[in-house]
Protein backbone atom coordinates (compact mmCIF):
# COMPACT_ATOMS: atom_id res chain seq x y z
CA UNK A 1 0.00 0.00 0.00
CA UNK A 2 1.26 3.74 -0.36
CA UNK A 3 0.41 6.51 1.80
CA UNK A 4 -1.38 9.74 1.22
CA UNK A 5 1.91 11.90 0.34
CA UNK A 6 1.21 10.92 -3.72
CA UNK A 7 3.88 13.46 -5.54
CA UNK A 8 2.08 15.85 -7.94
CA UNK A 9 1.58 15.87 -11.22
CA UNK A 10 5.07 16.21 -12.76
CA UNK A 11 6.46 14.84 -16.08
CA UNK A 12 9.60 16.19 -15.39
CA UNK A 13 11.70 15.93 -12.19
CA UNK A 14 14.57 14.56 -9.93
CA UNK A 15 12.41 11.36 -9.20
CA UNK A 16 11.49 10.63 -12.65
CA UNK A 17 7.49 10.02 -11.78
CA UNK A 18 4.96 10.39 -14.11
CA UNK A 19 1.21 11.39 -13.19
CA UNK A 20 -1.89 11.41 -14.15
CA UNK A 21 -5.59 12.90 -13.54
CA UNK A 22 -8.94 12.09 -15.15
CA UNK A 23 -12.61 11.64 -14.49
CA UNK A 24 -14.12 7.98 -14.87
CA UNK A 25 -17.10 6.80 -14.57
CA UNK A 26 -17.96 3.91 -12.25
CA UNK A 27 -20.41 1.32 -14.14
CA UNK A 28 -22.23 -0.14 -10.38
CA UNK A 29 -21.79 3.59 -9.24
CA UNK A 30 -22.28 5.57 -12.31
CA UNK A 31 -24.26 8.63 -10.61
CA UNK A 32 -21.22 10.33 -8.99
CA UNK A 33 -18.60 10.77 -10.72
CA UNK A 34 -14.98 9.72 -9.48
CA UNK A 35 -11.35 11.19 -10.43
CA UNK A 36 -8.51 8.37 -10.74
CA UNK A 37 -5.18 9.78 -10.35
CA UNK A 38 -2.31 6.94 -11.16
CA UNK A 39 1.16 7.64 -10.50
CA UNK A 40 4.25 5.29 -12.14
CA UNK A 41 7.89 5.50 -13.09
CA UNK A 42 9.32 4.62 -16.39
CA UNK A 43 6.15 2.31 -17.50
CA UNK A 44 2.99 0.87 -15.52
CA UNK A 45 4.85 -2.05 -16.61
CA UNK A 46 7.06 -1.95 -12.97
CA UNK A 47 4.25 -0.99 -11.07
CA UNK A 48 2.36 2.36 -10.40
CA UNK A 49 0.02 3.68 -7.55
CA UNK A 50 -3.42 4.81 -7.68
CA UNK A 51 -5.96 7.56 -5.87
CA UNK A 52 -9.29 7.21 -6.09
CA UNK A 53 -11.47 10.20 -4.75
CA UNK A 54 -15.15 11.47 -5.31
CA UNK A 55 -14.71 14.74 -4.04
CA UNK A 56 -16.11 13.09 -0.41
CA UNK A 57 -13.97 10.09 0.32
CA UNK A 58 -10.51 9.37 -1.20
CA UNK A 59 -8.94 5.59 -1.49
CA UNK A 60 -5.36 4.72 -2.60
CA UNK A 61 -3.91 1.61 -3.84
CA UNK A 62 -0.63 -0.05 -5.40
CA UNK A 63 0.19 -2.38 -7.78
CA UNK A 64 3.24 -4.16 -8.00
CA UNK A 65 4.88 -5.29 -11.25
CA UNK A 66 4.90 -8.74 -10.04
CA UNK A 67 0.93 -8.00 -10.29
CA UNK A 68 1.72 -6.97 -13.37
CA UNK A 69 3.50 -10.05 -15.00
CA UNK A 70 0.80 -12.20 -13.43
CA UNK A 71 -2.07 -10.60 -14.52
CA UNK A 72 -0.55 -10.57 -18.17
CA UNK A 73 -0.03 -13.99 -18.01
CA UNK A 74 -3.76 -14.04 -16.82
CA UNK A 75 -5.28 -12.50 -19.28
CA UNK A 76 -3.11 -14.05 -22.29
CA UNK A 77 -1.23 -11.01 -23.53
CA UNK A 78 2.48 -10.59 -23.79
CA UNK A 79 3.82 -8.30 -21.34
CA UNK A 80 3.98 -5.07 -23.66
CA UNK A 81 0.55 -5.53 -24.66
CA UNK A 82 -0.96 -5.97 -21.68
CA UNK A 83 0.98 -2.30 -20.51
CA UNK A 84 -0.54 -1.04 -23.58
CA UNK A 85 -3.96 -1.86 -22.18
CA UNK A 86 -3.25 -0.29 -18.95
CA UNK A 87 -2.73 2.72 -20.87
CA UNK A 88 -5.72 2.76 -22.34
CA UNK A 89 -7.63 1.58 -19.65
CA UNK A 90 -6.22 3.82 -16.89
CA UNK A 91 -3.90 6.91 -17.96
CA UNK A 92 -5.58 7.72 -21.71
CA UNK A 93 -8.78 10.05 -21.16
CA UNK A 94 -11.15 7.63 -22.16
CA UNK A 95 -13.67 10.34 -23.05
CA UNK A 96 -11.29 12.64 -25.06
CA UNK A 97 -9.89 9.10 -26.85
CA UNK A 98 -13.85 7.96 -27.58
CA UNK A 99 -13.11 4.60 -25.27
CA UNK A 100 -15.39 5.20 -22.29
CA UNK A 101 -17.43 2.54 -24.17
CA UNK A 102 -14.69 0.26 -24.74
CA UNK A 103 -13.04 0.29 -21.02
CA UNK A 104 -15.21 0.47 -17.63
CA UNK A 105 -14.74 0.15 -13.95
CA UNK A 106 -16.24 -1.34 -10.74
CA UNK A 107 -15.92 -0.40 -7.46
CA UNK A 108 -16.54 -2.85 -4.40
CA UNK A 109 -16.04 -1.93 -0.90
CA UNK A 110 -12.14 -2.32 -1.31
CA UNK A 111 -10.91 -3.19 -4.73
CA UNK A 112 -11.19 -1.37 -7.90
CA UNK A 113 -11.37 -3.94 -10.88
CA UNK A 114 -10.97 -2.48 -14.89
CA UNK A 115 -12.10 -4.06 -17.29
CA UNK A 116 -11.75 -4.00 -21.23
CA UNK A 117 -15.19 -4.99 -23.56
CA UNK A 118 -14.03 -6.75 -26.43
CA UNK A 119 -16.39 -8.54 -29.21
CA UNK A 120 -18.54 -8.14 -26.41
CA UNK A 121 -17.12 -10.18 -24.02
CA UNK A 122 -16.48 -8.10 -20.83
CA UNK A 123 -12.74 -9.16 -20.21
CA UNK A 124 -11.22 -8.20 -16.76
CA UNK A 125 -7.78 -6.18 -17.07
CA UNK A 126 -7.11 -6.35 -13.25
CA UNK A 127 -7.95 -4.87 -10.19
CA UNK A 128 -6.19 -2.96 -7.34
CA UNK A 129 -6.63 -3.22 -3.70
CA UNK A 130 -8.03 -0.20 -2.00
CA UNK A 131 -7.44 1.56 1.31
CA UNK A 132 -8.62 4.65 2.96
CA UNK A 133 -6.77 7.53 2.74
CA UNK A 134 -5.84 8.56 6.20
CA UNK A 135 -5.96 12.61 5.15
CA UNK A 136 -8.81 12.63 2.42
CA UNK A 137 -9.49 16.45 2.38
CA UNK A 138 -6.13 16.85 2.42
CA UNK A 139 -5.72 14.57 -0.75
CA UNK A 140 -8.41 16.12 -2.48
CA UNK A 141 -6.79 19.66 -2.28
CA UNK A 142 -3.94 18.11 -3.39
CA UNK A 143 -5.93 16.72 -6.56
CA UNK A 144 -7.53 19.58 -6.79
CA UNK A 145 -4.11 21.98 -7.30
CA UNK A 146 -2.57 19.49 -9.42
CA UNK A 147 -6.08 19.31 -11.72
CA UNK A 148 -6.06 22.99 -11.56
CA UNK A 149 -1.94 23.18 -12.46
CA UNK A 150 -2.37 20.88 -15.27
CA UNK A 151 -5.22 22.50 -16.79
CA UNK A 152 -3.00 25.74 -16.59
CA UNK A 153 -0.97 23.49 -18.53
CA UNK A 154 -2.78 22.77 -20.93
CA UNK A 155 -3.69 26.35 -21.66
CA UNK A 156 -0.06 27.15 -22.22
CA UNK A 157 0.38 24.29 -24.42
CA UNK A 158 -2.61 25.52 -26.23
CA UNK A 159 -2.15 29.41 -26.46
CA UNK A 160 1.39 28.58 -28.15
CA UNK A 161 -0.43 25.95 -30.20
CA UNK A 162 -2.85 28.98 -31.26
CA UNK A 163 0.50 31.39 -32.00
CA UNK A 164 2.14 28.62 -33.81
CA UNK A 165 -1.41 28.51 -35.61
CA UNK A 166 -1.86 32.11 -36.71
CA UNK A 167 1.89 31.98 -37.33
CA UNK A 168 1.78 29.33 -40.14
CA UNK A 169 -2.03 30.76 -41.53
CA UNK A 170 -0.06 34.19 -41.78
CA UNK A 171 2.43 32.53 -43.90
CA UNK A 172 0.40 30.38 -45.47
CA UNK A 173 -1.35 33.40 -46.93
CA UNK A 174 2.06 34.73 -47.66
CA UNK A 175 2.80 31.91 -49.68
CA UNK A 176 -0.23 31.92 -51.84
CA UNK A 177 0.00 35.72 -52.56
CA UNK A 178 3.80 34.91 -54.09
CA UNK A 179 2.40 31.75 -55.50
CA UNK A 180 -0.41 33.64 -57.45
CA UNK A 181 1.87 36.07 -58.91
CA UNK A 182 4.28 33.23 -59.65
CA UNK A 183 1.28 32.30 -61.77
CA UNK A 184 0.29 35.46 -63.43
CA UNK A 185 4.26 35.76 -64.36
CA UNK A 186 4.82 32.52 -65.86
CA UNK A 187 1.66 32.59 -67.73
CA UNK A 188 2.36 35.91 -69.26
CA UNK A 189 5.91 34.75 -69.82
CA UNK A 190 4.16 31.18 -71.60
CA UNK A 191 2.22 33.66 -73.40
CA UNK A 192 5.59 36.04 -74.63
CA UNK A 193 7.26 32.75 -75.64
CA UNK A 194 4.46 31.16 -77.85
CA UNK A 195 3.96 34.29 -79.60
CA UNK A 196 7.98 34.72 -80.34
CA UNK A 197 7.53 31.18 -81.37
CA UNK A 198 4.78 31.41 -83.88
CA UNK A 199 6.48 34.33 -85.49
CA UNK A 200 10.08 32.62 -85.81
CA UNK A 201 8.05 29.46 -86.75
CA UNK A 202 6.70 31.51 -89.39
CA UNK A 203 9.69 33.45 -90.57
CA UNK A 204 11.43 29.61 -91.07
CA UNK A 205 8.44 28.56 -92.81
CA UNK A 206 8.35 31.29 -95.45
CA UNK A 207 12.25 30.56 -95.48
CA UNK A 208 11.77 27.47 -96.19
CA UNK A 209 9.48 27.99 -98.92
CA UNK A 210 11.63 30.75 -100.53
CA UNK A 211 14.36 27.81 -100.37
CA UNK A 212 11.64 25.16 -102.75
CA UNK A 213 10.73 27.86 -105.29
CA UNK A 214 14.71 28.26 -105.60
CA UNK A 215 15.59 24.68 -105.74
CA UNK A 216 12.20 24.03 -108.13
CA UNK A 217 14.14 27.03 -110.77
CA UNK A 218 17.36 25.62 -110.38
CA UNK A 219 16.03 22.13 -111.36
CA UNK A 220 13.84 23.83 -114.48
CA UNK A 221 17.17 25.33 -115.77
CA UNK A 222 19.15 22.48 -115.24
CA UNK A 223 16.50 20.51 -116.89
CA UNK A 224 16.03 22.63 -120.51
CA UNK A 225 19.37 21.72 -121.84
CA UNK A 226 18.83 17.83 -121.34
CA UNK A 227 15.57 18.04 -123.05
CA UNK A 228 16.90 20.16 -126.08
CA UNK A 229 19.45 17.55 -125.94
CA UNK A 230 16.73 14.71 -125.93
CA UNK A 231 14.84 16.23 -128.61
CA UNK A 232 18.29 16.59 -130.98
CA UNK A 233 18.63 12.93 -130.19
CA UNK A 234 15.35 12.05 -131.08
CA UNK A 235 15.58 14.08 -134.25
CA UNK A 236 18.63 12.03 -135.16
CA UNK A 237 16.94 8.68 -134.89
CA UNK A 238 14.12 9.83 -136.89
CA UNK A 239 16.82 10.67 -139.57
CA UNK A 240 18.64 7.39 -139.14
CA UNK A 241 15.42 5.34 -139.42
CA UNK A 242 14.58 7.40 -142.50
CA UNK A 243 17.99 6.54 -144.30
CA UNK A 244 17.93 3.06 -143.17
CA UNK A 245 13.93 2.73 -145.06
CA UNK A 246 15.58 3.98 -148.46
CA UNK A 247 18.50 1.32 -148.20
CA UNK A 248 16.03 -1.62 -147.98
CA UNK A 249 13.73 -0.59 -150.36
CA UNK A 250 16.65 0.25 -152.88
CA UNK A 251 18.45 -3.82 -152.09
CA UNK A 252 14.87 -4.62 -152.91
CA UNK A 253 14.30 -3.51 -156.25
CA UNK A 254 18.11 -4.43 -157.24
CA UNK A 255 17.51 -8.09 -156.77
CA UNK A 256 13.93 -8.30 -158.43
CA UNK A 257 15.24 -9.45 -161.33
CA UNK A 258 14.10 -13.19 -163.03
CA UNK A 259 15.27 -16.53 -161.24
CA UNK A 260 17.05 -19.10 -163.80
CA UNK A 261 16.43 -22.67 -163.19
CA UNK A 262 20.41 -23.86 -163.44
CA UNK A 263 20.15 -26.73 -164.94
CA UNK A 264 21.65 -28.34 -167.97
CA UNK A 265 19.45 -28.43 -170.05
CA UNK A 266 18.62 -24.68 -169.78
CA UNK A 267 22.50 -23.49 -169.42
CA UNK A 268 22.62 -24.96 -173.17
CA UNK A 269 19.70 -23.20 -174.29
CA UNK A 270 20.55 -20.51 -173.80
CA UNK A 271 24.28 -20.75 -174.78
CA UNK A 272 25.91 -20.99 -171.74
CA UNK A 273 28.50 -23.99 -171.99
CA UNK A 274 28.15 -26.42 -169.54
CA UNK A 275 31.34 -28.68 -168.16
CA UNK A 276 30.15 -32.40 -169.03
CA UNK A 277 31.41 -33.51 -165.87
CA UNK A 278 27.67 -32.53 -164.91
CA UNK A 279 25.64 -34.64 -167.59
CA UNK A 280 25.63 -37.53 -165.62
CA UNK A 281 24.06 -35.47 -162.82
CA UNK A 282 21.72 -33.79 -165.40
CA UNK A 283 20.72 -37.47 -167.06
CA UNK A 284 20.11 -38.53 -163.14
CA UNK A 285 17.79 -35.79 -162.87
CA UNK A 286 15.97 -36.28 -166.18
CA UNK A 287 15.80 -39.96 -165.52
CA UNK A 288 13.99 -39.15 -162.20
CA UNK A 289 12.18 -36.71 -163.91
CA UNK A 290 10.62 -38.62 -165.93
Amino acid sequence: MINANIPAYSDKGPSDMKSAVHQIFITNDSNIPYVLRVDWSGDLGAGFALVLTNGCGAWIGEVSEEEVTKCASDTGMSRERYVEELHQALIRDNKERGLEKKYSFQLSSDQLTYQKMSDNVLVTLGSVELQAAPDPLELNREMIGQSLKHSLDLEATNSKLLEENCKLKHEHNQILKELNIHVKNKNALEKQMYSRFVMILNDKKAKIRELQDAVREQQQTSDQPKAKVRRQRAASDDNDDDDDDDNSSLDTTHFQDPTIVITGRNLECHGIPVDQSFSSAASLQTDLQS
